[in-house]
């Protein structure tokens, strides 16, 4: 993991409507190398919630007109992971970085880059929203409960509809408010800031307030 104050090697899966609010976020932080790694392709759907494609933008993929933006804007050296995160390839997408943030719809595959991430060593942000809800969850940060993980966090199974998200239910606000709170977290790791592992952060977009339940003693 980079020093605080340092160069930052980050990655961010997933470039849907968390991974949008968080890219241009994240573009004057001090990050020296920024991978985008996504499989989808821009379509019609996405442009209401996703404001960093245009029209222009349906049928290329998100990380290659998300990198176009990108190279306008950051001085980070930008690169690019087109695919889908499986059991065969997380590992290898996510070695070499200093931080994730991750806003998949997937469970199985938020799993599965929690699990890389605890045993690559990597502090994870993970991302993610249903209907009027966001939620932000950091692990595997250096110190206390580092060793946590997303099943121990959450026990149950989860239902079909949690399973994936249609994002046409999900205000923008809820995007922006998650994506804020994600880069936030971001920083104090940078900083060297106090994060807590295994905190669940929770959005309520009626009431526009955050909740905070602790992870288990």
């Amino acid at each position: 993991m980079a020093e605080a104050g340092g160069q930052w090697r980050v990655a961010v899966v997933g470039l849907g409507g968390i991974g949008n609010s968080v890219l241009h976020r994240l573009v004057r932080m001090p990050i020296s190398t920024l991978t985008l790694i996504d499989g989808d392709k821009v379509e019609e759907g996405n442009l209401e919630r996703q404001p960093l494609f245009a029209p222009a933008d349906i049928g290329h993929y998100k990380v290659d007109v998300a990198h176009g933006w990108l190279r306008l804007v950051s001085r980070a050296d930008l690169r690019t992971l087109k695919g889908f995160v499986d059991a065969a390839n997380v590992e290898f997408f996510l070695k070499d970085h200093d931080m994730v943030l991750e806003g998949v719809d997937d469970l199985h595959a938020k799993q599965l880059i929690d699990a890389a991430c605890g045993k690559l060593g990597i502090p994870l942000i993970s991302g993610a929203v249903h209907q009027q809800q966001g939620q932000v969850l950091v692990t595997h940060v250096p110190g206390t409960d580092e060793e946590l993980t997303r099943k121990d966090l959450f026990t149950g199974r989860a239902g079909m509809e949690q399973d994936g998200c249609d994002m046409r239910q999900v205000p923008l606000e809820v995007l922006e408010e998650s994506g804020r709170a994600m880069v936030g977290r971001a920083r104090s790791i940078m900083l060297g800031e106090p994060v807590v592992n295994g905190r669940i952060e929770l959005y309520d977009g009626v009431k526009q307030s955050w909740m905070v339940i602790a992870p288990p003693q």
